[in-house]
């Protein structure tokens, strides 16, 4: 009796050591990494909120938290403090903090690498002339709305320094308000607002999505030193990037992606909301791509930049999505 007791013990010890090193799937399941990710309200990220809320992060052991942070520099400042590990951003903010000596950010990704916006006017301005000594709405000073607001601007002719005033007045809904009530003369604008103003019948004097000009509109940006100290979990925000951004273009999904969509705008437009879906299913049909072109445009075109030898080359950190390349082909075959 004791030779098989002792026989019985070394058979359960003999077990619990093979299960400690074997995978346990549903311990793994129940791991994950917190991982905070700060975005702009803004069409062009609303695949990464489809990507969270459709649990494509969780499929990598990722619970992605969202921060909502206006942009420009205040989104910067929270990647910079470590508030926030990954965030959405357009490309003057983070190439001018670059520029003035925070040289650990990287932009690895961008769900937006088109222009998407247009500029819309009030419709007491019937010609791009009459914009001369009017206000011009941008969500802030710093903003990548501030750089397409000038950009469109001189595209027109007008100085954007000395032929208007530029103000910033909010987001996207806060600068649709602000241009219904009259409070600024135009402002640029993103989908569905583009649907909006269409319907409305207001001037528009510059459409973006119809110029061949590449622009980090909503980058996934990041620090070297998050690179070097947790390379996986940025992989793995990767991964479940791509696979958000395909469940939102993918048809089947539409009713699902209309819903997160609503919840992320708050409304319940259906019109609206997939004209957002339409828009950005055509202007990033892919992966997340990012090249040095769009933030170069963004460098050349900017009058502070334009004079200080930078290259957009330097800012990116194209390895993950080389890899995230290299794994989908051999998925595929």
């Amino acid at each position: 009796m004791k030779t098989h007791s002792a026989l019985l013990g070394i058979w359960f010890t003999s077990i619990l050591i093979s299960l400690s090193f074997a995978p346990s799937y549903g311990l793994a399941q129940t791991k994950f990494r917190d991982l905070t990710v700060s975005y702009p309200l803004g069409g062009s990220t609303s695949f990464f909120w489809v990507a969270q809320r459709s649990g494509s992060f969780e499929k990598y052991g990722l619970r992605v938290e969202p921060v909502y942070i206006r942009g420009g520099r205040a989104g910067v400042q929270a990647l910079i403090s470590g508030d926030v590990q990954i965030e959405l951003q357009g490309a003057l903010a983070v190439i001018s903090a670059w520029a003035q000596g925070a040289k650990d950010l990287r932009y690895i990704a961008a769900v937006g690498n088109r222009l998407d916006y247009i500029l819309a006017a009030h419709p007491s301005i019937k010609t791009s002339a009459e914009l001369k000594g009017k206000r011009v709405g941008i969500s802030q000073l710093g903003a990548s709305t501030d750089f397409i607001a000038r950009f469109a601007l001189r595209k027109l002719g007008l100085n954007p320094e000395k032929d208007v005033t530029i103000l910033g007045v909010g987001g996207a809904g806060e600068r649709w308000a602000a241009l219904n009530a009259g409070h600024v003369q135009a402002t640029v604008l993103q989908p569905p607002f583009t649907l909006l103003s269409r319907k409305a019948g207001l001037p528009i004097f510059v459409d973006f999505s119809k110029v061949d000009f590449e622009y980090t509109i909503s980058g996934i940006v990041t620090t070297a030193s998050f690179i070097r100290s947790e390379p996986a979990t940025v992989m793995n925000f990767m991964r479940g990037l791509a696979d958000g951004m395909d469940f939102y273009r993918d048809e089947r999904n539409k009713d699902k992606v209309l819903r997160m969509l609503g919840e992320y705008f708050r409304s319940n437009a259906t019109e609206e909301l997939e004209e957002t879906r339409r828009s950005y299913s055509q202007l990033t049909p892919g992966l997340p791509f990012v090249t040095a072109k769009a933030v170069d445009n963004v460098i050349v075109n900017d009058k502070v930049l334009a004079g200080m030898g930078l290259k957009g080359v330097d800012l990116l950190d194209l390895s993950f999505l080389e890899r995230l390349q290299e794994e989908r082909k051999t998925k595929a075959r």
